[in-house]
């Protein structure tokens, strides 16, 4: 394993506890924050780890269902995964630079057109108008209220 590395995402360094590294011709780098702050969601299904962004979805291989505190801890080779998650993934060896780039847009294909679904005609939509209301009369100097209140005093 050669020396941690520094990692570009859309320009900004990328800080982590867990460094990023070059092994064996790969550049190998934790789950969090690497691969979080690409994808839109990670879990699992069966023994594979599922990462989907957009409607682009990799599938790992992995031993056990690490729970997500310790994705710091869990490696992946990350150019060929976030690549099938059409993210723009370079490596400079002379910088030591591995540069992320997700800024091309996500294309998303519309609900396509289905005839047999009955179209809603358009309908008028009824909004009474508001009613004014009417001013309070000052009648002169208000007066104390009068209601009697029932008193126990003393028990007999």
């Amino acid at each position: 394993m050669t020396p941690a590395l520094v990692v570009l995402l859309n320009g900004a360094i990328v800080h982590s506890y867990s460094p990023v590294y070059v092994r064996g011709g790969h550049v190998v780098a934790p789950l969090e924050p690497f691969v979080t702050a690409v994808a839109a969601s990670i879990g699992y299904s069966g023994s594979h780890l599922v990462v989907t962004r957009g409607d682009r979805f990799a599938q790992l291989a992995v031993g056990s269902r690490t729970p997500p505190a310790q994705w710091a801890q869990t490696y992946v080779e990350i150019a060929p995964l976030l690549r099938s998650l059409g993210v723009r993934v370079a490596y400079d060896v002379r910088m030591r630079r591995l540069e992320i780039d997700t800024t091309q847009p996500v294309v998303v294909a519309a609900t396509p057109f289905n005839p047999a679904v009955p179209l809603a005609s358009p309908s008028a939509v009824f909004t009474p108008a508001p009613i004014a209301t009417p001013r309070p009369e000052v009648s002169g100097k208000p007066a104390p209220r009068r209601t009697p209140l029932p008193l126990q005093c003393c028990p007999r």
